[in-house]
């Protein structure tokens, strides 16, 4: 008789377990292409994880996003969720560099439509991820938790492939 661990259906888990914990938030689709698995296999131990209650599940407007329980502590999902977007990363490694920018200064920046920059905008802050001042006539944006957004880059920075990250943690770094 086969031993537990043995079970290949044991190591095909513990491989999309493994995904899910080395980079949370990651989606459906895409933990079927890290992994090579169908789509079928994925959604059947993603499933299984969830009942074993090792990972949860969260819905980001056209995603569901899988996360792990228990990993880095008091970080919000939404952080996560938002710096799993390549887009909406680029705007908060941006005002951690450049705090309280505006609109017209962000938008130069990051060269972005102004309907673009304001949808990512309004994103980051229903997420609670950036929160807006209003000085005079105009708003500026601020990262509302710079501890839990760096935690999460500093931790999860292999995933995330991009200089604007090692960037954002140099500069981060510099200052504390």
């Amino acid at each position: 008789m086969r031993q537990l661990k043995d079970k290949p259906e044991l190591e095909t888990r513990k491989r999309v377990y493994s995904l899910v914990v080395s980079t949370p938030g990651v989606h459906l689709r895409e933990i079927e292409r890290q992994t090579g698995l169908t789509l079928g296999v994925v959604r059947y131990h993603l499933d299984r994880l969830q009942r074993e209650e090792l990972i949860f599940a969260k819905s980001d407007r056209y995603f569901k996003r899988f996360f792990p329980k228990g990993r880095i502590p008091n970080v919000p999902t939404e952080t996560f969720e938002a710096l799993r977007q390549e887009s909406l990363r680029r705007i908060v490694l941006h005002l951690l560099g450049s705090p309280g920018s505006s609109h017209s200064i962000m938008m130069t920046a990051l060269q972005l439509p102004p309907s673009t920059l304001s949808t990512y905008l309004s994103i980051l802050l229903k997420k609670r991820v950036v929160k807006r001042e209003r000085r005079g006539k105009e708003n500026l944006y601020f990262v509302v938790d710079e501890e839990s957004v760096m935690k999460v880059l500093i931790v999860y920075r292999p995933t995330f492939l991009d200089k604007l990250v090692d960037h954002a943690i140099s500069i981060y770094l510099e200052r504390g």
